[in-house]
């Protein structure tokens, strides 16, 4: 999966994710976790909402995932996919 999903995926978990938490999670510097959220946002998969002196992600579940291998599937398919993968996946 790309750091993109994971970021996504990520956030769809816990919509209060600091940059700093997503960038541990993911294996990233937190500059490219902030790069990928604006890449997310900027596509329409999410929504920044500032609250206070932090942000949180709001998923548009129902956008369409842009790929040719997937035309029909949503975004909250597609999380809902990739987080039953990650529940039934074992660790080491």
């Amino acid at each position: 999966m790309t750091n993109h999903g994971h970021v996504l995926a990520y956030v769809a978990a816990d919509p209060d994710a600091r940059l700093r938490d997503i960038a541990e999670s993911v294996g990233i510097t937190e500059r490219t976790a902030a790069q990928i959220v604006n890449d997310l946002e900027q596509a329409g998969y999410l929504t920044k909402i500032r609250v206070g002196r932090r942000n949180r992600y709001q998923i548009d579940s129902a956008r369409k995932v842009r790929t040719a291998r997937l035309p029909a599937m949503t975004i909250g398919q597609l999380l809902a996919l990739l987080l039953q993968a990650v529940d039934q996946q074992p660790f080491a």
